[in-house]
């Protein structure tokens, strides 16, 4: 009898989450895993449902005859009945009930914290210092020895009874091997150094280990920029602040730059505040005179050459021994006697100094002073130039304070960035990137193949009812659920997020099944049985009571293990799933019967 609603249920269900595999974006391919578990459980829980089941209740059942009407003359069903009659006399009244509570509910989301993905609850977290732009790997590789030895001395769990930093591995020049799916690993630069930290637990990290290491870094390294933040869930957004400011010319970006970073700084949910230029790094720009390079039978090529030579060296050939090749460098004798970290060795690449240095001529074959031929300057110039869309683009960022959500920063800040913006040169302007780019994404990819889903849907109603108004009623409960969504959020304290909006997607799901059997039965009645419109929906909500009951029990004890101990990234989702099915199960019974007698014009 229940073969074909039920297939048609658990489609409907697995349709649901169709968006979530076909989304084209990193969150649809970390997530896209879901369609496919639950598509597959539910279709083999139906063929369950009708092979095995019926078997064993050969062996178990012991059927005890008597009347159909005696089974629901208890005070339950009593109850029910009086308030299910109730609603039915007064439909328009009781939808507007609902509908209140329904747009009371929606005004409840702003209460609600907006958190894409939590922190990884796994008890480890990262360390990313990035010094100046040209800094040699010989001081990235100091400075992370520096980190190494102050956690091995200050935040070790053998030095603090046993709780604190278990071990760690370091990366310099580069990023880690991609060691989880949320891990982008960093190109290779030699300015660039990566720790990897595993502490005892996850509960010390973001109230000890992360401030304590964050404080060092500041107050000894000071060139340093560090990014200290436990494991991330979900796609990986490398700050949760992010604002893009876009232009043509480096000044007037910068400037900018200056008055943005210094507004971040002084929201309280903000901390570690930086931008992905980095401060400004001293150069020697040398500017050759044209005419006098020509009469001393000087080219660029002679200067850039002669310059490399007494600066860093120039490879002339290679020494070849056994399967090595051994470059060999001629190098300045200035540079080569001086310590790279002496005062000489500064000395040696003054302006000044520089000017004094010998200019080889391919030419004439004589070296010339480079100041005869060029002039070279002192300038303070970005370390990097970083570009979106072919335009000039500096990105502040920032961490986020314990407590706090990219959210309420984001929407602190973005008042006040709206009025700026009118005071910029023309073609200057700004965007939020970081956690609201990364969500906005994925909502927007999710939403492009919603129609898909939509759609598989009402076809899959369509050709089980044979009808449109039936398809209709089914489609108006969905919205119900949002109801217990919002109450249970709040009142369990959790957030919204990404995880929280599959929640709902699969509570869609699940009320389309409730809606199914119970409309499906009132057709058995009517057809089957022979009972008039208003009996037929009396004595069909009154068999599908405790059957959907039950199925929202069992789902609920399911999932309350998940809640428990679900950690931060599947606690929103069941209580999304719980509170959402309680509150949508009682409305599903009491309002699909007022949609039914609306719709067919059944008088009670």
């Amino acid at each position: 009898e229940l073969r074909v609603p039920l297939l048609v249920s658990s489609l409907t269900t697995a349709a649901a989450f169709l968006p979530i595999y076909l989304a084209e974006s990193a969150t649809g391919e970390y997530t896209a895993p879901l369609f496919k578990v639950v598509t597959i459980t539910l279709l083999c829980s139906w063929v369950i449902a009708l092979t095995l089941i019926p078997v064993l209740a050969v062996f178990f059942f012991r059927v005890e005859r008597k009347e159909q009407g005696a089974a629901f003359d208890t005070p339950f069903y009593r109850r029910y009945r009086e308030v299910l009659l109730g609603v039915l006399r007064r439909p328009w009244l009781s939808l507007a009930g609902v509908a209140a509570v329904f747009f009371l509910a929606l005004s409840g989301f702003g209460l609600i914290p907006n958190i894409f993905f939590p922190p990884n609850d796994r008890p480890s977290f990262t360390i990313e210092i990035d010094l100046p732009a040209g800094s040699p790997i010989d001081r990235t590789d100091a400075v992370i020895g520096e980190i190494e030895d102050f956690l091995a001395e200050n935040l070790a769990a053998e030095r603090n009874d046993g709780v604190g930093v278990i071990d760690w591995g370091a990366f310099i020049g580069q990023g880690a091997p991609k060691f989880m799916l949320s891990y982008n690993p960093e190109p290779t630069d030699p300015a660039y150094g990566f720790i990897l930290v595993n502490a005892t637990s996850a509960d010390i990290i973001g109230q000890q280990l992360i401030p304590a290491t964050v404080r060092f870094i500041r107050e000894n390294i000071p060139d340093a920029v560090a990014d200290v933040q436990p494991l991330q869930l979900g796609p990986p957004v490398t700050s949760p602040i992010q604002i893009r400011l876009s232009g043509r010319e480096n000044d007037a970006l910068f400037a900018i730059a200056d008055e943005v970073a210094e507004q971040l700084r002084a929201i309280p949910g903000a901390r570690e505040v930086t931008d992905n230029w980095g401060a400004r790094s001293k150069k020697v720009v040398v500017e050759i005179d044209e005419t006098r390079a020509r009469l001393a039978g000087v080219s660029h090529q002679d200067t850039a050459i002669s310059l490399q030579t007494y600066l860093t060296g120039l490879e002339t050939t290679e020494y070849r021994e056994d399967d090595k090749l051994i470059p060999v460098v001629i190098r300045s004798q200035a540079r080569r006697d001086c310590a790279p970290d002496s005062e000489r060795c500064r000395r040696v690449v003054d302006p000044a100094s520089i000017a004094g240095t010998g200019v080889y001529s391919q030419v004439t074959g004589e070296s010339v002073p480079l100041a005869q031929v060029a002039t070279p300057n002192l300038v303070w110039q970005p370390g990097e130039i970083m570009r979106r869309d072919r335009l000039r683009t500096v990105t502040v960022s920032s961490q986020l304070a314990p407590g706090a959500t990219a959210t309420d920063v984001n929407d602190a800040i973005r008042p006040w960035l709206e009025e700026q913006q009118k005071d910029w040169p023309f073609g200057f302007f700004w965007e939020f990137g970081g956690e609201f780019e990364s969500s906005v994404k994925a909502n927007e990819s999710i939403a492009a193949k919603m129609p898909i889903g939509i759609l598989i849907i009402v076809l899959l109603l369509v050709s089980q009812f044979d009808s449109f108004r039936r398809p209709l009623m089914i489609l108006m409960t969905i919205p119900l659920s949002i109801i217990g969504v919002v109450f249970g959020l709040l009142v369990a304290n959790s957030y919204f997020g990404f995880m929280t909006l599959l929640g709902i997607i699969s509570l869609a799901g699940i009320v389309i099944n409730n809606a199914i059997v119970l409309l499906d039965r009132i057709r058995i009645e009517q057809e089957e049985n022979g009972r008039s419109a208003a009996n037929a929906v009396i004595e069909a909500a009154q068999q599908r009571l405790r059957p959907i009951l039950l199925t929202t029990a069992t789902t609920v004890g399911g999932l309350i293990p998940l809640w428990l101990g679900g950690g931060p990234m599947w606690e929103p989702m069941a209580i999304a799933i719980i509170f959402g099915l309680l509150f949508a199960t009682v409305l599903t019974l009491g309002v699909v019967p007022v949609l039914y007698s609306l719709m067919y014009r059944v008088r009670f």
